[in-house]
């Protein structure tokens, strides 16, 4: 009887501990929703960080008790309590514009920088809390150094999206400062095709670029305002491949370094978020006019017509079209001719491989984000994008000659509706592994 008793009180003693163990788990997420839908909005933003505070706790207490759990089941518990405690931090943050700083790095190939390193950091925030449909505003700087096929070389890159007075108000930026060689090629289909990238292609130059436009919204639902478009290419002269030195448009502009234009857009956007949407569309008109009246070396004009549609399959589960036009005419420098390929454009093909005064692309992406256990979307998504492409003026018209792009992608939500972004780009020749934030399109 004494070893049976003893046996009871033993099990008994076991399923007090794990019911004890449960009850603290379930304590430290007392108040603290973990649903998108049930977040409350808090007013007084001393509240709302309050409130992060309670999440970053009660993970951490069960962070504690996970380190001295002592089943399968009751660490399996609490992981995913803890899972759904972060969650829940996200969601709250998502519904009280609450700012996010997050630094990412890693490796990454790219066909026009080869092996590279990448540190880099993403600041997202709201630029009016109490405007809860408002987007959230983001500031992305990415830090690169590689080493292609040439000597060592580094970039900055910088993507400004700033949303202000309940949407009616936007400021896109993009910066990129780089001290890199890469292949020089030429105009023309022709020239990108007939020679592989090696040493006898290879330039060595310095570049600034900074595009900027200011949009405000009209009665109509529409986006006007003004644009610029700042571009400076200084070629290294002392080493120049042959087919540069061979080259006439290169000649005619390496010693006109700085392009300055300035022009206007205007857009129609239904887009939910901006930077990753999952319905509505984006059309937009954009002309620049690069003139020495604005401090320019070089004179011509460029013209973009630029749609996107978002077709929401399932919760989930969006297909998103990106077609692209670009005009250029007049004196149109080496540097900024229409051109296809790099992280944003047919990723896999080379940048630049391919450039021309006319340029146009057409791809398709199917966007699959998984579901969590309770039904909500989770952080993890991938992708899968085919995309065909086509350049014009010099040696060939659009769509006599087509060029493709095919890959796979994985998607990290590292903050709300802003993804840390992984693509495998495959094309005819090239290929590329980009590491980099938001959405190619």
């Amino acid at each position: 009887m004494n070893s049976t008793s003893g046996l009871w009180q033993a099990s008994l003693a076991l399923i007090a501990m794990l019911f004890s163990t449960t009850s603290i788990a379930t304590s430290s997420q007392q108040n603290l929703p973990t649903k998108s839908s049930e977040q409350p909005f808090f007013s007084n933003q001393q509240q709302a960080e309050e409130r992060s505070k309670a999440y970053d706790d009660a993970i951490e207490e069960l962070d504690a008790q996970q380190d001295n759990c002592t089943t399968e089941q009751v660490c399996d518990e609490l992981d995913a309590a803890i899972t759904d405690l972060e969650y829940g931090k996200h969601n709250h943050i998502a519904k009280n514009g609450l700012a996010m700083f997050d630094i990412l790095g890693g490796p990454a190939f790219t066909p026009e920088n080869g092996m590279m390193m990448a540190l880099g950091g993403l600041y997202s925030f709201k630029t009016e809390r109490e405007q809860t449909e408002l987007q959230r505003s983001s500031v992305s700087l990415f830090g690169i150094v590689n080493k292609g096929d040439g000597d060592v070389g580094y970039s900055i890159r910088s993507k400004q999206n700033l949303f202000f007075d309940n949407d009616d108000i936007r400021y896109n930026g993009l910066f990129v400062l780089a001290d890199q060689s890469e292949n020089f090629w030429g105009v023309g289909y022709n020239a990108g095709k007939q020679q592989a990238a090696s040493d006898d292609t290879l330039l060595n130059k310095t570049s600034l670029s900074y595009h900027a436009n200011l949009d405000f919204k009209s009665d109509y639902g529409f986006y006007f305002g003004p644009a610029l478009r700042l571009n400076y290419f200084k070629p290294d002269q002392t080493s120049l491949p042959q087919n540069a030195i061979d080259d006439e448009n290169f000649q005619q502009y390496k010693d006109k370094p700085l392009s300055m234009g300035l022009g206007f857009s205007v857009s129609y956007d239904s887009r939910d978020v901006a930077v990753n949407a999952w319905q509505g569309q984006f059309l937009n008109l954009e002309y620049i006019n690069y003139n020495p009246s604005f401090g320019s070396d070089n004179r011509y004009q460029k013209a973009l017509i630029d749609h996107r549609y978002y077709l929401p399959l399932a919760l989930g589960k969006v297909l998103a079209f990106y077609n692209a036009y670009q005009w250029s005419d007049g004196d149109v420098p080496y540097y900024d001719l229409p051109t296809l390929g790099g992280q944003a454009s047919l990723r896999g093909l080379y940048q630049g491989r391919y450039r021309d005064s006319e340029a146009i692309e057409h791809t398709v992406e199917y966007r699959h984000t998984f579901l969590r256990h309770n039904g909500e979307l989770s952080a993890h998504g991938m992708t899968l994008w085919a995309g065909v492409g086509s350049i014009a003026g010099t040696d060939t018209h659009l769509y006599e000659k087509l060029l493709y792009s095919y890959g796979v992608g994985y998607r990290y939500e590292l903050q709300p509706r802003m993804n840390v972004r992984v693509d495998l780009g495959l094309s005819d020749g090239d290929s590329g592994f980009y590491l980099t934030f938001t959405e190619a399109f």
